[in-house]
């Protein structure tokens, strides 16, 4: 375990943005580092087991709007004012499964919790909760502002 490190996941959500506020201030009371990890599984699209999806002519428009996301998130945790050691990660997949997989060796693992309910909680699943069930380290999620 890596009692210095925090791992926080990243998105355009609401709740993301609070956990990746909440996370950078747990970072800087405790001085650990923090990797915040933002994981896509847009516009590429996953395979059921979480290989990436790509598609064929339309990757280059994809990887358009890819890159303006990311330049976004970038934007979002350039906000924190990072110290060097901090680490914004790009990945594609599975959030709850990646996010979980960055976090084995870390101190904790911060998400956004959203709201979906009923079918759409179903449908979409639940980053959050797949991480509350599988992460290795102590988790905490962060609810978007009221």
């Amino acid at each position: 375990m890596n009692d210095s490190e925090i791992v926080v996941g990243l998105d355009d959500s609401p709740a993301a943005k609070a956990a990746l506020r909440w996370a950078a201030e747990q970072a800087r009371v405790t001085g650990a580092r923090l990797r915040a990890v933002s994981v896509a599984d847009w516009p590429l699209g996953v395979h059921a087991d979480g290989r990436p999806i790509r598609r064929g002519s339309e990757a280059d428009e994809y990887d358009d709007v890819g890159r303006a996301y990311r330049d976004m998130l970038s934007g979002l945790f350039s906000e924190t004012d990072p110290p060097s050691d901090w680490a914004l990660e790009f990945e594609v997949g599975r959030a709850g499964n990646i996010l979980a997989r960055a976090a084995e060796n870390a101190s904790l693992l911060v998400v956004g919790t959203g709201e979906h309910v009923g079918l759409g909680k179903i449908l979409i699943g639940s980053t959050s909760h797949y991480c509350l069930s599988h992460a290795r380290c102590p988790v905490v999620a962060v609810p978007a502002p009221v």
